[in-house]
């Protein structure tokens, strides 16, 4: 018989693995890698998303104050593909 662990104390364990073997994760707002345990993180949509530093919190806590977050995702988007192509 085989014993599991509650989803929410698994998910920690496995974040704080994830931090403590020095995974990279990118930054939502400007892509730059970064360790997971080093990054800040606001609520986008009801998700948690990694900042790389607070200039970056800031622009994208600056949208979501000013609800500007449909556009900022927009154009986000189109970004990602533009670069893609390239």
């Amino acid at each position: 018989m085989y014993l599991s662990m509650p989803t929410i104390v698994e998910s920690g364990l496995s974040s704080l693995w994830r931090s403590l073997r020095g995974e990279r994760c990118l930054c939502f707002h400007c892509g730059e890698q970064m360790r997971v345990k080093n990054a800040l993180s606001i609520d986008v949509n009801g998700t948690r998303q990694p900042m790389c530093c607070h200039g970056c919190l800031a622009i994208v806590h600056t949208v979501i104050r000013n609800e500007l977050l449909d556009e900022y995702m927009a154009n986000k988007a189109a970004t990602s593909v533009m670069v893609k192509n390239d």
